[in-house]
């Protein structure tokens, strides 16, 4: 009976009752049993699921009458703020797809109770019509968090995708909160020539639904995607990925995607995949190892795809062994816009360091370390294709151990800036380039040792190489597996006291503030590679939020009014019909700290009045329910903790930002804070400022988290 449908005519009139009475006897007489639906239950219940001690006839409200099964589970519908608790140590057969979405701050939990090894939830192979299955599913659900599973999806039938945990978005827009949290997804098979869609943890967002019925054009996505200290492990094809496909292109919808302090081993395609995020998307703290264990198609460990200002940072990748004509550690590719890969890892993958595809903009590929990447035959450490004048690649360390033989480029583009680099090869560098170089690439302040390294279509020029030993302390030692908060990890790639490298590098601007090890920039002149020489206390890294919400309000005859839509939102002290006030509202649910050593907001202005100076003020609003489609004046919640001000000039162009720090960590428990910004001062028709909405194509409002 699963997927079919049976429709029957009943007459009108009846009452419900009669209606249920015909159903049950028409069913009887087919000889199906009628299963009445789960009644509705009272929000916030928490269930209890033991596949050895409980049974279904249970209430499952308590861990002393628990359900059974998974059947159970599955025919539920779940309601805002309720719990599924599988009992540790508790094994279940079959695929996991409970029903229903939670809400904004109250999620649908899936957790485990008790004591001992993790719920395993072993599924025999799942299978679908036309797309991928998971073992554990949620399909066009959103505000669930799924923690401490274990996940199996095997079967020597290898007839369709498959994914350990997958979760799959078949309607227009964006499925919200969806948290996965220390599981340990493994053995999961699927077809090796098949879709980049399968594999561990896969969140897809897509115009096919399961059945197989398409509706091209279709845009789905994820908004506010939290993938944190998992456990993934042979897997086919995706470690762990986003992915959105609308029949006609790859829409770059969803937003603030992090993968956090993952570890992903022995898998046979894509290690990490962040793909089709138009803002928030970051990747940090996690260990991906042997990755691209096939040629069957293009692999990479991690890597972007159509991303606007992804971050890529402290992750280790290493162990990548095919990939077909990728394999390399990182790669931005395909439609990436503003992204940075900064402070990473990579050592002994085949095909090299990075690729950067020809419409990769305008990226940031900074303070990484290398080591023996790009082995394979006929192989770089650079597949470099950008045709984008606005690429930087600046203070990484590379390292060619003996017995290693590869190149430095593959260059199908002379549109490079290349400087403040170390190229230090104990083993053999065939050449510098596929092909030589043009007086448009940027060469500068690198140091390359040996000198030879440059011989075969080196830069056409290059002021202020150093070709002398860069004097590493103690390069190639082969670590692994690094915790990439300790301060000594691998030590040996810093400089010498004596190198000739410090202090001869160029200043770059908007450099991250810091180098590889935590050490502040710049201290003197600024040193080639990834180690600045002298250090204060270590800086940490930042995190950028984008608004999930901002609109302006307007007073008078436009106080019904929604402007929630609007590239700008105005804020103006005028009178009464032409005031203005701003709302933004962000969520930093993903932040990793329970504290913030630092937290502003900030906003660009595009346009401003003519008058001198007007004062903004910001305020925090206790009341953060509104919605960007539905404010109004009449609604608007009142400012209730002053946070702030700033004088702004009748200048264009111009950032503001305001200290809130104290403001962000009070708000720790839902991690969800709205601000007001008004004009308080005397009525002006010339006083009005305007700033960029998150609709605004560049330069949005930021909250910027430090840790």
């Amino acid at each position: 009976m699963k997927g079919r449908y049976f429709v029957m005519s009943l007459p009108r009139k009846r009452s419900s009752f009669a209606v249920f009475l015909i159903i049950a006897m028409l069913l009887n007489m087919a000889g199906v049993l009628y299963v009445a639906p789960e009644p509705a239950h009272a929000a916030g219940t928490t269930y209890y699921v033991d596949s050895a001690g409980g049974n279904d006839t249970n209430p499952g409200t308590s861990s002393s009458a628990p359900w059974a099964t998974l059947a159970k589970v599955n025919g539920t519908t779940f309601q805002p703020g309720d719990k599924i608790l599988f009992k540790s140590g508790g094994v279940w057969t079959g695929q996991l797809w409970p029903k229903g979405s939670g809400a904004s701050g109250n999620p649908i939990v899936i957790d485990s109770y008790g004591t001992g090894a993790k719920p395993i939830m072993n599924e025999a192979g799942t299978s679908y019509p036309a797309n991928t299955s998971g073992a554990v599913m949620l399909y066009n659900q959103e505000y669930w968090e799924i923690n401490n599973l274990e996940v199996t999806n095997f079967s020597s039938s290898i007839v369709s995708s498959r994914a350990g945990i997958l979760v799959y978005n078949n309607q227009p827009g964006l499925k919200n909160h969806i948290y996965v949290r220390n599981c340990y997804v493994h053995d999961v098979n699927s077809d090796v020539n098949g879709n980049k869609n399968s594999g561990g943890i896969i969140f897809f967002g897509t115009h096919i639904d399961k059945d197989g019925k398409a509706t091209v054009g279709l845009q789905a996505g994820f908004n506010d995607v939290l993938v944190e200290n998992n456990h993934v492990a042979n897997v086919t094809k995706e470690g762990i990925r986003t992915k959105s496909d609308a029949g006609n292109g790859y829409p770059k919808i969803s937003t603030n995607v992090v993968f956090r302090s993952n570890f992903v081993e022995e898998v046979w395609g894509d290690g990490m995949v962040l793909a089709e995020v138009l803002s928030g998307a970051l990747a940090e703290y996690n260990t991906i190892k042997n990755h691209s264990k096939t040629s069957s198609g293009n692999y990479a460990g991690l890597w972007t795809h159509y991303t606007t200002g992804a971050v890529v940072q402290f992750n280790e990748v290493y162990g990548g062994s095919g990939g077909n004509n990728d394999g390399e550690a990182f790669d931005s590719d395909n439609n990436c816009i503003g992204d940075v890969f900064q402070y990473n890892y990579s050592h002994n993958n085949s095909g090299g360091l990075v690729l950067v595809m020809p419409s990769a903009s305008n990226l940031k590929f900074r303070y990484n370390i290398s080591e023996n990447d790009g082995y394979r035959s006929g192989q770089e450490i650079f597949f470099y294709h950008s045709t984008s004048p606005g690429n930087e690649i600046y203070n990484n360390t590379i390292y060619v151990g003996p017995n290693v033989k590869t190149q430095v480029f593959d260059n199908d583009s002379n549109m490079v800036k290349f400087y403040n680099n170390i190229i230090k090869a104990d083993g053999t560098i065939t050449k510098f380039a596929e092909k030589a170089w043009s007086t448009s690439a940027v060469f500068q302040n690198n140091s390359f040792y040996p000198a030879t390294i440059d011989d075969i279509n080196g830069p056409a020029s290059h002021p202020g190489l150093i070709t002398a030993d860069p004097q590493l302390v103690n390069p190639g030692a082969g670590e692994t597996n690094i915790n990439m908060n300790d301060p000594n990890r691998l030590n040996g790639y810093k400089l010498q006291p004596t190198s000739p490298l410090i202090n001869s590098g160029i200043p770059v601007a908007n450099n991250g503030g810091r180098d590889f090890w935590g050490t502040a920039l710049y201290n003197g002149n600024p040193d080639i590679g990834a180690f600045e020489h002298a250090s204060g206390g270590p800086v940490q890294p930042s995190v950028s939020y984008e608004p999930t919400a901002d609109s302006y309000v307007r007073d008078r005859a436009y106080a019904g009014m929604n402007y929630g839509t609007e590239a700008t939102m105005m804020v103006k002290a005028d009178a009464s019909g032409f005031a203005r006030k701003a709302y933004v509202k962000f969520n930093y649910g993903t932040f990793g700290g329970s504290s913030a050593a630092s937290a502003k907001v900030k906003v660009y202005v595009p346009a401003v009045n003519t008058d001198a100076s007007r004062t903004v003020k910001l305020y925090g609003t206790a009341d953060k329910s509104w919605s960007e489609t539905g404010i109004t004046w009449n609604n608007a919640p009142a400012g209730t903790t002053l946070l702030g001000s700033a004088v702004m000039s009748n200048t264009v162009g111009t950032w503001y930002e305001f200290d809130v720090t104290s403001y962000v960590n009070s708000q720790m428990s839902d991690k969800l804070v709205s601000f007001l910004l008004v004009n308080e001062g005397a009525a002006s028709s010339k006083g009005d400022v305007s700033f960029n909405t998150k609709e605004a194509a560049s330069n949005k409002p930021q909250l910027v988290l430090t840790q």
